[in-house]
């Protein structure tokens, strides 16, 4: 199960991207007490499409965008411009519009290999529970895919994103 991605700026392709996935039967019900393992890989592409297409080709399952989570970009990248993965992200019908979307200030493959849940075993559950921490504390905002691109569209609101330090 594809947990998130992360998008950096590429050094040999237009981007890399970052996929972390769960390990496959780590759901966490026989596991109790002990962190559900994920695997991160990371690929430089052109475009999205092209670099789910290679992750596809050395990946045992094919890469399932629907149960993704948490959509991380780069500070360096968010300030070159992302709506052109915005809009293809969009597109794909099986991106859940309610991913949310973070900005890390390093790198996103950073970001990603950081992020060690303390209190949660599975971090799939983590992923879920942080952006929507935002109901009950004011120090976060549940910024999802659809209302970033909303306001991107906009003429009137500018979107914004949950800025995350890429080590915590």
């Amino acid at each position: 199960m594809l947990l998130l991605y992360g998008f950096d700026v590429g050094e040999t392709e237009r981007i890399k991207v970052t996929f972390q996935f769960t390990m496959p039967n780590s759901s966490g019900e026989n596991n109790a007490g002990e962190t559900a393992p994920s695997v991160i890989d990371t690929v430089e592409a052109a475009c999205i499409d092209s670099a789910v297409n290679l992750v596809n080709t050395f990946v045992s399952k094919e890469v399932n965008l629907s149960h993704c989570k948490v959509i991380v970009f780069s500070e360096e990248m968010a300030k070159q411009g992302i709506s052109k993965e915005i809009y293809s992200l969009m597109n794909k019908v099986e991106v859940r519009p309610d991913s949310n979307i973070i900005i890390s200030t390093g790198t996103a493959q950073e970001y990603i290999e950081s992020v060690k849940p303390s209190l949660e075993n599975l971090v799939a559950k983590y992923y879920e529970i942080l952006p929507r921490s935002s109901e009950y504390t004011g120090f976060t905002s549940d910024i999802q895919l659809i209302d970033f691109f909303n306001k991107l569209e906009s003429n009137f609101e500018q979107p914004i994103a949950i800025l995350r330090s890429s080590c915590f």
